[in-house]
């Protein structure tokens, strides 16, 4: 049953909000989401669909095809504007939605995309306007422009939490955000990818974890996963690699079972899991690539944010690490048998999710 469970969650991802400022006052609004989550209410303070209450409506909402959806949408859209609140010179915009596009089914271990892009017209060309996404839906990232073709002129993203207002934006004067900001802003978010949201990553760093009591042989197989994601992040997010996700997801999946399952024989080689662990590592920063894509960063923040991306996830890796270290000291301390109480059985339930995960990903 928990198998089960864990199979069918999909990840909550927060929602990308883009506003497009116009020549002729046209604002443009673009909600990139998971439709089925907005529509069931099930915001990023689930870890997964499976944690919150409505996970069984999500299901049925996440097999309908795009246009059933759409259709389903229609009757739920007037809840969903009520939960935004969309300012402009301090005057609140009615929205009109001019297209929902809504994707295939699709690989079921991802959310489906949609974007929603709605219209609004003030009265009076836009000096400042503010962005509230609604509180139910947890958090989002906001970034806005005054459009001119062929221009790159968006602003940075802003991580807004807990559906937090963004505030006043004066778009004549508008506030910089500085490396530091953008590094630390993104160091949030490397680390949330990990913890809570990525169970995937949790239950391979457990699983490495769980090897040894040895410092120095954690340290080898933390830095061989480190270097080998960190390479394929970079890669990836410059467009030198793209691997479609039904590849990557399902290995990403054995990885896991496969760490686990070295962790149940009695000599390890170091060298070998090492190796083994830096192959896999690779295959994981092109999950991690997956999701920071979505971004679409500024080729002058490229940098920082990817550091500080990548810095996030590395400060989750070490958080868990201590966690699972800190539990076998203990067991070891009180004399109990802690391969026994906790380095196999855990191993195991690791495997069985991991392999399980494979399979249905194969598949489905």
């Amino acid at each position: 049953m928990l198998v089960s469970s864990f199979s069918q969650a999909d990840v909550v991802k927060p929602a990308l909000v883009e506003i497009s400022i116009m020549s002729d006052k046209l604002i443009e609004i673009e909600i990139d989401l998971s439709l089925e989550a907005a529509m069931t209410g099930i915001g990023t303070q689930y870890k997964k669909t499976t944690d919150a209450p409505n996970s069984e409506l999500y299901d049925d909402l996440r097999a309908l095809k795009s246009q059933q959806l759409q259709q389903r949408f229609s009757d739920f859209e007037a809840k969903f504007l009520d939960s935004l609140v969309f300012k402009v010179n301090g005057q609140v915009q009615q929205l009109s939605l001019e297209n929902a596009s809504i994707d295939i089914i699709g690989y079921k271990k991802r959310p489906r995309k949609t974007i929603l892009t709605y219209h609004a017209y003030p009265d009076s060309w836009p000096e400042a306007l503010s962005w509230q996404y609604g509180k139910i839906y947890g958090d989002s990232a906001l970034r806005w422009q005054v459009y001119k073709k062929d221009e790159y002129n968006w602003s940075q993203w802003r991580w807004l939490r807990d559906g937090a207002p963004s505030g006043v934006i004066d778009l004549n004067h508008p506030k910089p955000v500085s490396n530091y900001q953008r590094f630390i802003e993104f160091v949030d978010i490397g680390f949330d990818h990990v913890m809570p949201m990525g169970w995937d990553h949790i239950l391979f760093i457990i699983g490495m974890a769980l090897s040894s009591l040895l410092w120095r042989k954690l340290l080898i197989l933390v830095t061989s996963f480190t270097l080998a994601h960190t390479l394929t992040l970079g890669l990836a997010m410059i467009g030198v690699i793209e691997v479609s996700a039904r590849i990557v997801e399902p290995l990403i999946a054995f990885s896991i079972a496969y760490v686990a399952i070295e962790n149940l024989l009695i000599k390890q080689s170091i060298k070998r899991k090492s190796i083994v662990v830096f192959i896999f590592g690779l295959i994981h920063g092109l999950g991690f690539a997956a999701m920071l894509k979505e971004f679409e960063m500024a080729p002058d923040s490229f940098i920082t944010t990817l550091i500080g991306f990548n810095i996030g996830v590395e400060l989750a890796q070490v958080v868990i690490v201590f966690a699972v270290v800190g539990v076998l000291l203990t067991l070891r301390r009180l004399k109990l048998n802690y391969r026994q109480l906790a380095v196999i059985p855990v191993s195991v339930l690791i495997a069985l999710v991991g392999f399980w995960w494979g399979v249905e990903r194969l598949i489905g």
